[in-house]
């Protein structure tokens, strides 16, 4: 079936934000003072968007590495085949690159695989920046699930999602959703994956999320769609803003995703945005589109 890129003009939700209470009180004695309001988390700096393209065998991984002195914050892939056939390929796999016995994440690794067979090709991007305050990226154990059931790993206290990611392992796996969840007033604070087998047995996964400091500059956005395949479009930034996050779930039965990952102003659009296309033996596909966007 033909498909329309879907451009996505939905007004970013405020997610930081902040509120003064002010009181009266009578007493013999002199006030205390007000303590100083905490100074607001510095923007993002160095960001930078890098990608790698390959085409390997199914849940072959491809791999791109942030800029020497910077860490990958987030990131995101897209996988194609012969013939570009909605509903015979997907994603296995997307998130960051950690060495062992390292906090941070060095650069992105994504697969995918084809079922019938042939090789695809999977592109790979990073968002890369100079750590902010509080960077880490927390890994999940590794768990064997039912299939279609979500993981999720979370950010230690007081920390919030800048990006996440995972794999899902076994034969015949695919990855269907992989987004942030559970949001506070300072942002999301955990990440959910999850993933499904044709044979409606056990999968593996892995999942990953990175965290920082709550940074108020960063702001998510979220929106549904429900199409037939591929089902998905482009979640932009307002107001010139850059794209520095983003995720999707696939919530039909026997979806796939195809490709979550940034879309970048001047490449392939007149703003930055998220861009997703998810795939199904069912139609329409729900999809649940997320993006995170900061000042330039």
């Amino acid at each position: 079936m033909s498909f329309r890129p879907l451009l996505l003009r939905a007004a970013a939700a405020r997610i930081a934000g902040c509120a003064t209470a002010l009181g009266l009180a009578l007493s013999v004695t002199a006030p205390t003072p007000a303590a100083a309001a905490p100074a607001p988390a510095p923007r993002l700096t160095g960001v930078k968007v890098v990608k790698n393209t390959g085409t390997v065998s199914d849940f072959e991984r491809v791999s791109v590495a942030c800029p020497t002195g910077s860490v990958a914050i987030s990131g995101g892939a897209e996988t194609a085949s012969p013939g570009d056939v909605n509903d015979r390929i997907g994603l296995v796999g997307s998130f960051p690159e950690v060495e062992v016995n390292r906090p941070s994440a060095q650069g992105w690794i994504a697969n995918a695989r084809d079922w019938y067979g042939e090789p695809v090709t999977v592109t790979v991007w990073a968002v890369c920046a100079l750590a902010p305050s509080g960077y880490e990226v927390v890994t999940a154990p590794h768990a064997d699930v039912p299939s279609n059931q979500s993981s999720t790993v979370s950010c230690p206290a007081g920390k919030t999602v800048l990006g996440g990611g995972g794999e899902i392992q076994g034969e015949d796996s695919t990855l269907t959703k992989s987004y942030p969840s559970a949001f506070t007033s300072s942002g999301p604070t955990q990440w959910t994956v999850e993933g499904r087998n044709n044979q409606w047995s056990n999968v593996g996964v892995a999942g990953y999320v990175t965290c920082a400091d709550p940074i108020a500059d960063n702001q998510w956005a979220t929106y549904k769609v429900s199409e037939n395949q591929p089902s998905g479009g482009f979640l932009t930034c307002l107001n010139g803003r850059r794209v520095t996050s983003g995720g999707a779930a696939a919530n039909t039965q026997e979806s796939a995703l195809r490709a979550s990952r940034p879309g970048l102003t001047g490449d392939e659009a007149d703003r930055d945005g998220w861009w997703v296309q998810a795939g199904s033996f069912h139609e329409p596909i729900d999809v649940d589109l997320y993006v995170m966007c900061s000042t330039r």
